[in-house]
């Protein structure tokens, strides 16, 4: 699962042309992330120019994720 720091966001849709699975679209000025879709491969954070995109490797459900890390600001 990946976390977007959308406050950083320029808004290139580098993420999501690499994305294999679809799993990071543009819905209006922002790129949204669909952890359902999401096979943990990391090539969105690798081309993400802005650096704001962030893996955490084996996380699929967002409660877990909230639960492992409380300070961070999920969009699900």
């Amino acid at each position: 699962m990946i976390t977007i720091k959308h406050d950083g966001c320029i808004f290139c849709v580098g993420c999501s042309s690499v994305c294999p699975k679809n799993a990071i679209e543009a819905v209006g000025t922002r790129m949204e992330h669909y952890p359902e879709r999401c096979i943990d491969c990391g090539l969105c954070a690798k081309v993400c120019p802005a650096n704001v995109i962030t893996l955490h490797k084996g996380v699929k459900d967002v409660s877990q994720l909230k639960t492992q890390n409380p300070e961070l600001e999920t969009q699900r």
